[in-house]
């Protein structure tokens, strides 16, 4: 049996099957009934078992027949999938687009693009709500939400969008005041700029791990607060990579201890991802919003 053939006989399996009757199958179908019959016959033969058990007053599936039906019914499914998936790529970008993103990324990664990528798809209608909360894709009626750290929930599609660092920053004027930082026991003596009750940083370098307990006299709630108490040279502190790297180009702060990697305890913050729904495909418009910056956050890195 050719392959056009197999796919035709297994599609009036599954039919039959969920009909429960080859006129029913036949008339859903658009075909004859001895067309139907013949298509079952073949693939009973190829298969060389016996799918369905016949009789005047029943129809039903024999052991073999329940098996194959529930891979078959799951191959018409992903075929189903994989080619509403490919026509979004024929789609054009356009309509309305709901993202909604926290404050701190929405301005450090976003804002400063959205005149280039409004001038590609001059279609889309952008949407773009900064929340920190998280909210549902559904109920809020969105086709994307930004986040950061670790993905819990099964019931949404992450995207990766970019790899996050925790790295230590200070200015050049806090180190000339308190001198230099060579390694994690310096740190010991240092002001930290605190973020909500996270006091614990794990510090790893090569094969070892340690944990430091913080310890400043500035303790704030937002990240926006944590960048200016930097750059006022109250502390030092943890931050993204992405949200420092303007001010790391200029010189207006420094890394402290490149060598190590830096983690704050019960706070994993590690991937920029995009989630949606797993209830519908990824849009044309939402996947270009992914593609333009995902590049933007790429290049950034280099």
């Amino acid at each position: 049996m050719e392959n056009n053939q197999l796919l035709g006989a297994m599609q009036a399996f599954i039919s039959v099957v969920e009909n429960g009757s080859f006129s029913a199958s036949a008339r859903n179908l658009g075909l004859s009934q001895p067309t139907i019959s013949r298509q079952i016959n073949s693939l009973e033969e190829q298969l060389g078992v016996r799918l369905l058990q016949r009789t005047t007053r029943r129809l039903s599936l024999t052991e073999a027949g329940e098996i194959y039906y529930n891979k078959v019914r799951q191959i018409q499914r992903d075929v189903f999938e994989a080619n509403l998936a490919v026509s979004n790529y024929k789609e054009k970008p356009s309509g309305v687009l709901r993202i909604s993103a926290p404050h701190t990324w929405t301005e450090a990664l976003f804002a400063p693009h959205l005149s280039e990528f409004l001038s590609m798809y001059p279609e889309i209608d952008l949407h773009l709500e900064c929340n920190d909360q998280f909210q549902d894709v559904i109920e809020e009626r969105l086709d994307l939400v930004i986040r950061v750290g670790v993905m819990r929930d099964s019931s949404y599609v992450a995207v990766p969008f970019g790899k996050i660092k925790m790295l230590l920053y200070a200015t050049p004027a806090y180190l000339h005041r308190v001198g230099n930082i060579n390694n994690v026991d310096d740190l010991a003596r240092q002001n930290f700029i605190l973020f909500e009750d996270f006091e614990h940083l794990i510090v790893r370098h090569q094969s070892e791990e340690r944990v430091v307990t913080l310890r400043g006299n500035i303790r704030v709630n937002t990240v926006p607060m944590m960048i200016s108490a930097l750059r006022q040279h109250v502390g030092l502190t943890v931050l993204p990579d992405l949200l420092v790297k303007p001010y790391l180009q200029t010189g207006e702060v420094l890394e402290v201890l490149p060598e190590c990697a830096f983690e704050i305890k019960n706070l994993p913050i590690n991937q920029l991802f995009a989630l949606y729904s797993n209830r519908k495909h990824l849009s044309a418009k939402a996947r270009v919003f992914l593609d333009f910056f995902r590049q933007k956050i790429l290049f950034s890195n280099i």
